[in-house]
């Protein structure tokens, strides 16, 4: 009698288990990578979400932007994750922008100054995970994952790309 309680309290374990997955996944909703709703956004909009401004990049090299940003935003563990957000006119200036954002982003990233398109604040963009005895050219992208949200693009740190769009998508919701 006892093995067939010990079986029903497995089984039910199981269910109750499985469904508290499922629910789990469903509260993850990424936002598309490119998204518009007409709206504006600025630099004071990402503030009142609790972005903090390290750094106002000089964009007067960076084609159509209006402002371009450096700075940090709290994750869900309360730990700051750095951000660059880019100011655009609408969301199809910000659009246009996408070579030369690529450019900067994933693990095929160009990290050296002298070869990206737009040099302001690049060595911010990068990130230097070595571990003991590495040399020198162990930089990596710091930016994994970026978003085109309205007229605002938004490139976001992470140790992998799940990371960055994680954290990418949590700065806008």
């Amino acid at each position: 009698m006892k093995k067939v309680y010990k079986q029903i309290f497995l089984f039910a374990f199981l269910i109750t288990f499985t469904i508290s997955c499922e629910n789990e996944d469903a509260k993850i909703i990424n936002i598309d990578q490119f998204s518009n709703s007409g709206k504006i956004l600025n630099l004071e909009y990402f503030k009142t979400k609790g972005f903090k401004e390290v750094k106002k990049y000089d964009v007067s090299e960076l084609s159509g932007a209006l402002s371009a940003h450096f700075g940090w935003y709290k994750d869900t563990l309360n730990n700051p994750r750095d951000y660059e957000l880019r100011f655009y006119k609408d969301h199809e200036s910000a659009l246009s922008s996408k070579k030369i954002v690529e450019e900067v982003i994933g693990e095929n990233a160009i990290l050296a100054t002298r070869d990206v398109t737009w040099k302001e604040g690049n060595s911010d963009r990068r990130v230097n995970r070595r571990g003991a005895g590495s040399g020198p050219g162990s930089a990596k992208a710091k930016y994994l994952y970026y978003l085109i949200y309205e007229n605002t693009v938004i490139m976001c740190e992470g140790l992998n790309e799940e990371e960055s769009m994680k954290l990418c998508n949590d700065l806008v919701k």
